[in-house]
This record gives structure tokens, sequence and C-alpha cells, in this order.
């Protein structure tokens, strides 16, 4: 899409508006410094980017824990739900939303533990629940668990909308 109108024809942009970024090439540029994706996924969007909440429901000590989640999928939201296989008991979990465009509709929900202090016992399982606002409908999506300082994922649940 182009910040030009289509009558717009072939006339050159006034000079504040050749060399002043777009809010989309900003918003795409931060999407793909922060996320670190390869592929067309980056969340660049004209309007407010995907939201998501994560709240952990409990932590329990195991001697193995494994990773595992669910995602039911609306028409622009998704409800999503999981176990995360931290390396200690005393975590918070982020969640970060990886996106195409809104036409495309494919959609990745990242889930990362942080250590909130330093002294815990480990390994543990952390039970979670959340939501995400998309604002387009999702025809795909990927709930992948981020671990071992972000260099390790595993995707824990998918959805594809039938054709």
């Amino acid at each position: 899409m182009s910040d030009r109108t289509p009558s717009a024809g072939s006339r050159p942009l006034p000079a504040e508006r050749r060399h002043r970024p777009t809010r989309r090439a900003v918003l795409a540029g931060s999407a793909l410094a922060a996320g670190g994706l390869s592929g067309c996924l980056g969340g660049a969007f004209r309007d407010d980017p995907p939201t998501a909440t994560v709240s952990v429901r409990s932590t329990e000590r195991v001697d193995d824990a494994e990773h595992d989640g669910s995602v039911e999928v609306g028409d622009e939201t998704a409800r999503i739900e999981g176990r995360f296989a931290a390396p200690v008991d005393c975590v918070s979990l982020d969640a970060a939303v990886f996106t195409s465009s809104p036409e495309e509709g494919i959609a990745i929900v990242e889930i990362a533990a942080t250590e909130t202090r330093n002294g815990c016992k480990g390994p543990a399982a952390v039970e979670y629940e959340g939501e995400v606002a998309f604002g387009f409908p999702v025809r795909d999506l990927s709930l992948r668990h981020r671990f071992h300082g972000g260099e390790d994922r595993v995707t824990v649940a998918s959805y594809e909308r039938d054709a």
C-alpha cells in the first residue's frame, strides 16, 4: 500500500514527507529488530498492533516439567493456555506477538519466562492462561515457548483455519 492516493499520479512527495519515516516503516523496523524472526513476520500495522496478556495460574516444582499448550481462536482473538517448563520456580511470563500482514492473517504468539529473583529452586512447571487481540481475522496461529535465554523455541499448539 502507498501513502499516495490513486489520483496522485507521478507527483513527487513534499520534501518533509520524502525524508520522514512513516509510522508503518518505524513499526516494521522496531518489530523486526525486537523479534529477530526471519521471513515476512514482523507486525507492521497502520492501526494498533496485536496485544497479548498472559497470567500465571500456578507454579509447581517438578522433576521433569514438559512444555504444553492449547489455543482457541475466534475471528480476531485467541485464548491461550499452557504449561511452561521453567528452569526455576520463581519466574514471570511475558508474551510477544509476531504477525504477517492483516490480509494474510498469520501469527505467532511466543511465551518466555524471566527469573524474578536469585536463589530459586527448579525445575518447575508454570501453568498460565492469556488472551490475544489481533484486530484482523486469524487464519494461522502458532503458540511457542522460548527458553534457554531465547536460544530454543518449541511449538506447543497451533491453529489453522479451514479454507
